[in-house]
């Protein structure tokens, strides 16, 4: 799977879901600009279980591309969206 990555130059917060897959205490040390709903990576597919995520393209906001990778495969199972990723470190 390929993963496009995020340009943040033009940004409308109503055309994407913004998910911080890093942990809470990263995520909180290090907020992303934009406003994101952050669900850990270890929390991921427990929580598509049981609610639907997104009906918008997704953006994942995750330490490594690889971290990102693993969240975006958890996520395709449940939509057939675009995602997206960032890194922030």
């Amino acid at each position: 799977m390929k993963l496009k990555t995020f340009q943040q130059e033009a940004v409308d917060q109503n055309d994407f879901c913004m998910i911080d897959v890093r942990d809470y205490q990263s995520s909180y040390r290090n907020p992303f600009p934009i406003m994101t709903k952050n669900i850990p990576l270890s929390y991921l597919s427990r929580t598509t279980k049981e609610e639907e995520i997104c009906d918008r393209d997704i953006v994942v906001i995750a330490e490594s591309k690889y971290v990102a990778a693993m969240a975006a495969r958890i996520l395709k199972r449940k939509t057939d969206r675009f995602i997206y990723y960032v890194t922030v470190s």
